[in-house]
């Protein structure tokens, strides 16, 4: 007989699930911060879902990072588009720009 009473004692318990907002500019991530949010998602202009929305640029992401990571709050960018050939060079600008503002993770899209 298998004691699963303690299999299920050592079950890591699960973590509190994650408050991510979205926030395409400064007022919408100071609102996400104030209200508790421990993360907050945006995009960046050229390579997201949403272009027609507020978006942030890369020039925002060194602020935008330090603010967020001062008040324990993690930033994640989405890059949720299709990249083709001729974009190649501009999307590893801006995922260069991403790495260097120590951006949390980025949001990617999956055409599989």
């Amino acid at each position: 007989m298998v004691d699963n009473a303690k299999n299920f004692e050592s079950t890591p318990k699960p973590q509190s699930p994650e408050l991510l907002s979205p926030a395409g500019n400064w007022d919408c991530a100071r609102a996400a911060v104030e209200n508790g949010a421990d993360a907050i998602y945006f995009g960046l202009a050229g390579f997201n879902a949403r272009m027609r929305a507020d978006n942030f640029t890369t020039a925002d992401l060194p602020e935008l990072m330090k603010y967020l990571h001062q008040r324990n709050v993690r930033g994640y960018v989405t890059m949720n588009t299709l990249i083709f050939a001729d974009e190649m060079e501009s999307a590893k600008a801006q995922l260069r720009a991403i790495i260097e503002a120590d951006v949390d993770a980025a949001i990617v899209q999956d055409i599989g």
